[in-house]
């Protein structure tokens, strides 16, 4: 029983995985060629979707499907059903005929991918220490104006600070719930008050959003269909419009979002004319992208914000966490889940069978 549920959440996690990626492509190609202009936090909710949804309706589907036959007992399974479909065992029958093996080997790539997913969030945990060590230690103390800025801020959003005496400038938020904000000496020497504080509050934004945690558990649902690696480009998707909203957030709570524009540059620049003086694997600016035509993205629309600064409140809403629409969805696939077994517990498993018998 238990290889027949993985076979067939893989299958129909890898069809819905497909389909949304269709879809979060076709919503990506026309916000491009402007056909369509959603707000970030619109395109992130979809893309949240399209990521958690394949696997999430996938073991729906599959409690739903295989459960019956548990609790009705196999007389009245095989009872309830009728020719041709009662031969039928979902995924296991197709596989079997194809190649016997094909079933262990499901099972062995959704083993992998779990490992895998909990290797590479052990990697980049390890990963920051490593980097940090190998960063120069010897740099300039920062300005106290500066050091006190950091505290302040930090201390307004509940937020640890690691100060790292670095000429690099890079600064990131790390952490899944208590997170910590890590900063270097360089970066607070760097930058300006006003540019230091829209820095300062759009890594604030990662925190209260807890962006960290819900990129985690993502990342981890990503690997759970044959479509992973269409998975991971929607995951960085997801991540480019996380960043535009953290500025926006930033640029509410400061009301300058010139000066969150010009720190952007400002660090783009000297972390570029830095290159070659930091380690091979050092850890980029968790502010600033590697990629010039996200900078350029992110720029633009600061500048535009500049036309119409948001205010205290909308900051305040883009920077809640999704807990209730999570807990929503919980509770949708706990009672219908319920509700199928009690009200129609062979509709799925038929319907799933048909899907089957299709296929073949």
């Amino acid at each position: 029983m238990f290889i027949i549920a993985v076979e067939n959440f893989i299958l129909f996690s890898t069809l819905l995985a497909l389909v949304g990626f269709v879809f979060a492509w076709s919503s990506r190609a026309l916000s491009a060629n402007g056909y369509w202009k959603p707000h970030p936090h619109t395109l992130t909710r979809l893309y949240t979707v399209t990521l958690a949804l394949p696997p999430v309706l996938a073991a729906w589907i599959v409690a739903t499907a295989l459960l019956p036959e548990s609790w009705l007992g196999e007389a009245s399974f095989r009872a309830a059903h009728t020719a041709p479909l009662h031969d039928l065992h979902l995924l296991s029958d197709l596989t079997a005929k194809l190649n016997p093996m094909l079933a262990y080997a499901t099972v062995s790539f959704a083993v992998c991918a779990a490992l895998f997913a909990c290797w590479s969030s052990i990697r980049g945990s390890m990963r920051v220490g490593r980097v940090i060590q190998k960063l120069e230690m010897n740099a300039a103390p920062p300005p106290p104006g500066q050091v006190s800025l950091v505290e302040q801020t930090a201390a307004r959003h509940a937020l640890d600070v690691g100060l790292v005496m670095s000429d690099y400038p890079f600064t990131f938020v790390w952490g899944f719930w208590r997170s910590k904000l890590v900063l270097s000496s360089g970066l607070l020497r760097t930058l300006t008050p006003a540019e230091l504080a829209g820095v300062l509050e759009h890594e604030a934004a990662h925190h209260t959003r807890r962006d960290n945690l819900a990129k985690l558990l993502l990342s981890a649902l990503s690997y759970a269909s044959l479509a992973f690696p269409l998975s991971r480009l929607i995951l960085r998707w997801r991540g480019a419009e996380v960043e535009l909203i953290c500025d926006e957030i930033a640029a509410g709570r400061t009301s300058a979002p010139l000066e969150v524009a010009s720190a952007l540059v400002k660090l783009r620049r000297q972390t570029l004319t830095s290159n070659e003086n930091r380690p091979a694997d050092a850890l980029a600016s968790g502010f600033v992208p590697d990629d010039s035509p996200s900078v350029e993205r992110r720029v633009r629309r600061l500048v535009r914000l500049a036309d119409a600064v948001p205010t205290q409140a909308h900051a305040r809403l883009l920077s809640k966490t999704q807990n209730a629409e999570a807990l929503f969805i919980a509770a949708v696939f706990t009672t219908t889940l319920f509700a199928a077994a009690i009200y129609a517990p062979l509709a799925v498993h038929t319907a799933a069978e048909s899907i089957i018998q299709f296929i073949k």
